[in-house]
């Protein structure tokens, strides 16, 4: 395989709680954050905005850049995929997510978890957490280059 992927993961926060998707999957802690694949041709913030629809049914706004990271897997078929992890806020007066969400058939649950509950929920990604935390309450946070994740 001779491509390069981009993803979105996007961290909305609302009063005190972050907005956290529950995939379908078998065996592991399945809980996440929205995001998905950026589509050819799609802008970062246009993705940003779908991914987030699709998941919970809310309208979100791109608001900036948290960080960079890269999946390089060079075994089977040699995977490449650059994840943008960018900071959304809620746009509209709806603020309950839709469980399941609207088309992604794969989301078994949307909704807002506390701060500090998210600080110890079973994460897929557990790593995450901590660009999570620091984008949210470092003041002055400069986005993150991560480099290679799955090393």
């Amino acid at each position: 395989m001779d491509e390069i992927r981009m993803r979105v993961t996007v961290v909305v926060e609302h009063q005190g709680a972050i907005l956290v998707i529950k995939e379908k999957c078998s065996g592991q802690p399945c809980y996440n954050l929205p995001g998905g694949n950026v589509d050819y041709l799609e802008s970062i913030p246009d993705a940003t905005r779908r991914e987030v629809w699709e998941e919970t049914g809310l309208l979100v706004e791109f608001e900036r850049m948290l960080w960079l990271d890269e999946r390089i897997d060079g075994n089977g078929k040699g995977k490449h995929t650059i994840g943008i992890g960018v900071l959304a806020r809620l746009k509209g007066e709806e603020t309950t997510p839709i469980p399941g969400g609207l088309e992604d058939e794969e989301i078994e649950w949307a909704g807002w978890v506390p701060l500090e509950e998210f600080r110890v929920m079973p994460l897929f990604n557990s790593a995450r957490r901590k660009q999570v935390f620091e984008a949210l309450t470092q003041s002055g946070y400069m986005p993150q280059y991560l480099g290679n994740i799955l090393s």
